[in-house]
């Protein structure tokens, strides 16, 4: 009897110790499989064979039905969409070459040829139809498919606006949002021990905080609720995009219509109080001329429409105020969290970031110039502006018969015809030499990113993003103020993390990432 006992125990024993071997061999798999930033989404992965060129193929057997207008989601083929755009045009670019013109979307080719990019930078126009998902927030007439001699108009007219030295008068605002967000997580971790932080949650909430202060100018409204607000964006952005597919139950529809009144609601707070606030200056100043630094929303409450000499209508204003927010917190929030997760794949980079941050502030923060002097800081933003841009394909919509040049024949386009640019692919094909998935901050693939269109996660050309300086302030100030702070490590299995292709490359799971203060930092 006891030396069954014995065996018994010694059983259960080695039992317990082979379910712990076990579970920790899972987890060092799960967590660390490899070190190589996924693919977005992960469906297909790009071999280290460089693409080869090949003749460019014209469009065949289009039937009378298919002549209708391109790029709609009633005509997507199943087989794009089982595994995504960009995974689809990523394969046939490696197969095919870098110009596909035998799609199976409507009148619609694929390019990431640089010199094919290069000559089409006088297309200015864009696909409605890829976009009119959008217009129950951005308005069916809006800025992001004017035309391009009325989006040049509008861009000259807004230049002002987005420029360095109103940057700079935003700069202070926009910190402060920063540091509260590190200072709570400082607090969390202190009082609550949880340093387990959703960075696209965080990179969002900071970056809906300073785009509104850059664009806006005005506070947000003492009961304003943040998090109710970011709910509704994700609704409504999320809601908008499947509704397209028709996929929507009447009470998700119905939800989305509820978030909607309220982005509007918030809106129309805003430009109200900004007009008061410039009606209350006009007449304190005795009616003395405004100072020249003005925001977005102050041209448009206060200047004339350039295209009609008249004021601007309150529903332009809301609907071109709508668009600059959507594009702007959605794109720069995803790109500072994504930045982060680039950096737990490399400690050595991450360490070098650091080091450079410390050398610079001397434990103080960050003021403008000194993001200008955060070289190495630039170079892994850039590389992770690659790997992962925000908005990962690109278009153009061809009003008359086009010549595009490419590595090969000229190409022969008929108006009507949709450019697509697949961003994600365009960065990996032209660095596919040195493995172009990975995750890689060094000097020499830094100087890769400067040859013309080698880099363009802001696009390019007239339509290039005109809050691209704003955004790059953002993500280096927010990412700056964690690496000053905190060492980062991912926290969650790396197959958990992927890319949801949609409008904004959003990661599906969020990223949850790890926080480890730093010891030694001047307060």
């Amino acid at each position: 009897m006891t030396f069954l006992q014995i065996t018994l125990q010694d059983f259960l024993a080695f039992s317990g110790l082979f379910v712990i071997i076990i579970v920790s061999a899972l987890y060092l798999y799960l967590f660390y499989e490899t070190f190589y930033p996924p693919s977005f989404p992960p469906a297909i992965i790009v071999s280290d064979k460089k693409i080869t060129e090949s003749p460019v193929k014209n469009v065949k057997n289009i039937t009378t039905k298919q002549l209708l207008i391109s790029c709609h989601p009633d005509h997507i083929p199943d087989k794009v969409k089982k595994i995504g755009l960009i995974p689809y045009l990523r394969k046939k670019h490696l197969k095919h070459g870098r110009v596909l013109t035998d799609l199976p979307l409507i009148n619609t080719i694929s390019v990431i040829d640089p010199m094919t990019i290069r000559s089409s930078l006088n297309i200015g126009d864009r696909p409605r139809n890829m976009y009119k998902f959008l217009e129950p927030i951005w308005g069916k007439d809006n800025l992001y498919v004017f035309s391009a001699d009325r989006a040049k108009i509008y861009r000259s007219f807004f230049d002002p606006a987005l420029s360095v030295d109103v940057i700079i008068d935003k700069y202070h605002d926009m910190r402060n949002f920063g540091v509260e967000i590190v200072d709570n997580w400082e607090k969390s971790i202190v009082l609550k021990h949880e340093n387990v932080v959703r960075m696209q949650d965080q990179g969002l909430e900071f970056s809906l905080k300073a785009t509104i202060q850059a664009l806006f100018g005005v506070n947000l409204p003492q009961d304003f609720d943040l998090v109710a607000y970011k709910k509704a964006y994700d609704d409504v952005i999320n809601g908008l995009f499947d509704k397209q597919f028709n996929v929507l139950s009447n009470l998700r529809d119905e939800k989305i219509q509820n978030s909607i009144k309220h982005l509007f609601q918030v809106l129309c707070i805003l430009i109200d109080e900004k007009k008061r606030i410039i009606a209350s200056t006009i007449q304190g100043a005795n009616n003395t001329i405004l100072p020249p630094r003005k925001d977005l929303l102050d041209l448009l409450v206060s200047e004339k429409d350039p295209e009609t000499g008249k004021k601007f209508e309150d529903e332009k204003i809301k609907n071109i105020m709508s668009l600059f927010l959507t594009c702007g917190y959605l794109t720069t929030g995803v790109a500072i969290s994504w930045t982060i997760f680039c950096i737990t794949q490399d400690r050595n980079v991450q360490t070098k970031i650091q080091n450079e941050i410390d050398y610079n502030l001397k434990g103080q923060l960050p003021l403008y110039h000194d993001l200008l002097n955060l070289n190495f800081l630039n170079q892994v933003i850039k590389e992770s502006l690659r790997i992962c841009p925000p908005i990962p394909i690109l278009s153009r919509y061809l009003e008359k018969n086009t010549d595009l040049e490419t590595m090969n024949d000229p190409l022969n386009l008929q108006a009507g015809t949709v450019v697509l640019y697949p961003i994600t692919v365009t960065h990996e094909e032209i660095h596919i030499e040195r493995d172009s998935q990975k995750f890689d901050a060094s000097q020499p693939s830094f100087n890769q990113l400067k040859a013309p269109f080698n880099h363009c996660p802001f696009g390019f050309g007239d339509r290039i993003c005109p809050a691209e300086k704003l955004a790059m302030v953002e993500i280096k100030l927010m990412v700056c103020l964690i690496m000053q702070r905190f060492h980062v490590e991912l926290a969650m299995p790396l197959n958990r993390v992927s890319g949801d292709e949609k409008f904004i490359l959003m990661a599906r799971n969020d990223i949850y990432i790890k926080l480890i203060p730093r010891k030694g930092i001047e307060e």
